[in-house]
């Protein structure tokens, strides 16, 4: 299955820039007896000093979406060389294992952050606390949980990546920094700042501030201010990567601070320096105080022209297609045609890549706009998805798009490319229009930015009329 989401909810949450995946809401019995299990089972793992129990590893965790086989599709596959963990350990406030972190690069171009305590050189979580039913074993990441839409950064064209990120409040276990690509019933049973989903709040004794992130290849030192704590910490590596794990601000465990932007006493401010003298924060107050990417290059050069992408292109219409990837259709709101795998009346679009979309950054897409509609209502606009795999120039690329019926009509399509320049993850510091996830850069562009007849790079335009 793809783990890219349909077009049409990607666009719909575009402003909020992540997917829904939120543990359901439960009934008030049911949160009451689940609490009441977890918390017979951690009445002598409370707190970090549940880590002298630790007797033998547990099961791993598992990602929600597993990754595609092939490499050059979707969000690709991680690099081996990049599942090391990083040299740095960082010891916990309470003692037992330290955390690490390690910076995961996929065969998409996509950088993954996860974090976590370390056990025999794993990286993984305890069972303690609200953790894994508090069974006392260590359970090791895979690198996949950590691969998703909405938690990566993109690679520039020298391999570096930025993701800021700022102190949050998460559990001693280290479950919260495996990945977003865990279901919802593995994470931690408690609620965090913010949090309303299992109606127990984490003990205090539970929590910790961590700070974990990416600051590109010239930031130089990095200043913890909080009322208890000062200290500077030097980044790592070519990806300026961090990981600052402090005690958690006092009655962390009864707030909504840490989310949407809100500070509560005691949250540290990270002020960043860069090799340049300029600095920022971690969190800003102010967008004036936001960290930019100095060292990492946004772009990965400029689009091809009209002339270098252009291709004949070859389209016919089929009654009943099989096997066509929901495509957006939109009247006067979006919504999505005909589910895949029903036999559906489409089109049928060929033609050969002039130029390679190497990465998940690029790539290609279809419009189909009614021209003329005889006899029943049609939409006004068609966009296929984009294609969701590596390009190479010369391959032979094919759009099928289905039509929400077979009624006569004329359409005028046009083939595009096009390309981001920004980061995946929410930790991107503006709304550019060119930045972001594929789906997000073609709803902006189709829908608020140039239009839909020059938005991207033309391949080729065309006219079909469906019998």
């Amino acid at each position: 299955m793809s783990v890219l989401p349909q077009l049409e909810r990607d666009l719909l949450h575009a402003a909020e820039r992540r997917l829904t995946g939120a543990p359901a809401v439960r009934g008030w019995w049911r949160r009451r007896r689940v609490a009441l299990v977890i918390a017979l089972a951690a009445v002598a793992l409370v707190g970090a000093g549940g880590c002298d129990l630790l007797l033998s590893t547990g099961r791993t965790v598992q990602p929600a979406f597993v990754l595609p086989e092939n490499p050059t599709v979707g969000l690709g596959q991680p690099l081996a060389p990049s599942l090391a963990l990083l040299p740095m350990r960082v010891a916990d406030p309470a003692g037992g294992p330290p955390w690490g972190m390690r910076v995961i690069q996929t065969t998409r171009g996509l950088v993954c952050v996860q974090g976590g305590r370390v056990v025999d050189g794993r990286l993984g979580g305890l069972g303690i606390g609200y953790a894994f039913k508090g069974d006392g074993r260590f359970h090791p990441f895979s690198p996949a949980d950590a691969i998703s839409v909405d938690s990566c950064a993109t690679v520039d064209a020298d391999g570096h990546a930025f993701q800021p990120g700022a102190p949050a409040v998460v559990t001693a276990d280290g479950l919260p920094l495996a990945g977003e690509n865990i279901y919802p019933y593995q994470r931690v049973h408690c609620d965090l700042p913010d949090q309303e989903d299992w109606g127990v709040r984490c003990p205090q004794a539970d929590l910790r501030e961590v700070a974990v992130g990416l600051l590109g290849p010239d930031a130089v030192s990095i200043r913890v201010s909080a009322p208890q704590t000062k200290l500077t910490v030097e980044p790592y590596g070519p990806d300026g990567a961090y990981l600052i794990v402090l005690p958690a601000p006092p009655h962390a465990n009864s707030g909504t601070h840490g989310f949407l932007g809100r500070k509560a006493p005691g949250t540290p401010t990270l002020t960043v320096t860069y090799r340049n003298g300029s600095t920022c924060e971690l969190p800003a107050s102010r967008p004036a105080q936001q960290c930019s990417p100095e060292g990492v290059e946004r772009s990965n050069g400029p689009p091809p022209t009209q002339a270098q992408v252009r291709s004949a292109v070859h389209v016919r219409y089929v009654a009943r297609m099989l096997g066509a990837p929901p495509s957006l259709s939109v009247r006067t709101a979006v919504r999505v045609a005909r589910p895949a795998g029903q036999p559906a009346p489409g089109v049928l679009v060929s033609f050969t890549a002039r130029v390679g979309a190497p990465n998940i950054s690029s790539g290609y897409d279809v419009t189909l706009q009614a021209h003329a509609v005889h006899g029943c209502s049609a939409p006004s606009l068609i966009v296929a998805q984009p294609t969701q795999s590596t390009i190479a120039a010369g391959q032979d690329v094919q759009f099928k798009i289905p039509l929400e019926s077979n009624c006569r009509a004329s359409y005028l399509g046009r083939v595009f490319y096009v390309s981001s320049s920004g980061s995946y993850s929410e930790a991107r510091q503006s709304d550019r229009a060119d930045e972001g996830p594929l789906y997000e850069v073609i709803g902006s562009g189709l829908f608020r930015g140039r239009g839909v007849s020059t938005f991207g790079v033309t391949v080729a335009r065309f006219h079909i009329s469906v019998p």
